[in-house]
């Protein structure tokens, strides 16, 4: 069962990775849209892959099956991919679009709902990090993959393979069960603080990170003048660190507090952001990818066990929020960072980068301090 799951999320990861990257491309160059339309698609998709997975989320809480959840989520994505290859109508793609990202969204955090179901809660943080540890392993290879088939097969071909993707991840469902955990005592809601504040947390985390992905690569090549691969090298030694990191972190978690994992994440950021406006060799630029690893490592890897264990009785909703959380912070970030480079320069979207991890430092600082769950373990 283990290794099914485990199978499961690099598959589904492995779609995402093969879709996302070259969606853009393929919509401006292979369609002709307009850069204004492409933003559109992209904003009601992602609002419809948010409302969606919320929708399903309080269901499978409330008893609708994950399994049932999960079949019609891997069904409709693999019609979907098909719909992306072969619509061209802009409106009906919108259509298609949507329905795709929504179902799609959906499929993820069912399956790390259904995988905390399935282990006893010491062994909770490490295996929810090591499932996150195969979508972001799908997300190194995925990428250069997708392109390389788009040039090579063209998009629509591309998009038949991934349909292919999605009828294995179909094929692997069969056997596996719902398995309800029994005995929580759990009763905390969506609108308690220390949710809201983890979801702000992990909002603000994120939205640096996307601005620091979009805009980094620019500032290399236009103001630092550096080589033309450093950027991926950059981004190379983030990704090889950030699995380490998770896994260690989800070994290691029961030993922490609930938030502490968190409160590296976030100081880690302060730090990266910092040495990324102040230094210009690209040698401390590559060791500071260390501070980077750390705070997605971390937030990325551990954040959804502290989701879970803040929500015992409602995983569904726990696993998406976290989600929920990261495309917001990621949506937002892209806006942010694109105002604040147009008339703060790239200094002034690391400098931004940094305020958002000091938000974020002082956020979980004060959910930390609240009455409750405190000194609880991401693994408990």
């Amino acid at each position: 069962m283990v290794l099914r799951l485990l199978a499961l999320s690099m598959l589904l990861g492995t779609a995402g990775a093969s879709v996302f990257p070259v969606l853009s491309t393929h919509l401006a160059i292979n369609l002709g849209i307009e850069p204004l339309w492409i933003g559109v698609f992209f904003v009601a998709n992602t609002l419809a892959g948010i409302g969606v997975s919320q929708w399903l989320a309080k269901r499978s809480d409330a008893g609708m099956s994950r399994m049932k959840i999960l079949y019609v989520s891997v069904i409709v994505s693999m019609f979907g991919s098909v719909g992306l290859g072969v619509v061209e109508w802009y409106p009906l793609l919108l259509v298609v679009g949507m329905v795709w990202f929504g179902l799609s969204s959906t499929a993820q955090p069912q399956l790390f709902a259904l995988a905390r179901e399935q282990v006893n809660d010491q062994q909770a943080a490490l295996f929810q990090s090591v499932l996150r540890a195969t979508i972001s392993m799908s997300w190194i290879a995925g990428p250069p993959l997708a392109y390389f088939l788009f040039d090579w097969l063209g998009f629509r071909s591309l998009m038949m393979i991934t349909a292919a993707i999605f009828l294995l991840t179909l094929l692997m469902l069969p056997g596996m069960k719902d398995t309800r955990l029994s005995g929580s005592t759990s009763k905390v809601s969506v609108t308690d603080p220390r949710v809201l504040g983890l979801m702000m947390v992990t909002i603000a985390i994120f939205a640096a990170n996307s601005m620091y992905i979009v805009y980094m690569p620019l500032y290399v090549r236009d103001v630092l003048e550096l080589m033309t691969i450093a950027p991926g090298l950059l981004m190379g030694m983030a990704a090889g660190l950030e699995i380490p990191i998770m896994i260690f972190g989800g070994a290691q978690a029961w030993r922490w507090h609930l938030f502490a994992p968190l409160k590296v994440a976030a100081v880690s950021g302060m730090v990266f952001y910092t040495g990324v406006w102040w230094f210009d060799s690209f040698s401390m630029l590559l060791a500071m990818q260390v501070f980077n690893a750390g705070l997605v490592g971390l937030a990325a890897g551990i954040g959804i066990s502290i989701f879970q264990t803040l929500m015992k009785d409602r995983l569904g909703m726990a696993s998406t929020l976290y989600t929920t959380s990261i495309k917001i912070g990621s949506l937002a970030g892209a806006g942010l960072g694109g105002v604040i480079a147009q008339w703060g320069g790239y200094d002034g979207v690391f400098i931004g980068c940094g305020l958002l991890a000091t938000i974020a430092t002082g956020l979980v600082f004060w959910i930390s301090s609240k009455p409750g769950l405190s000194e609880e373990s991401p693994a408990s």
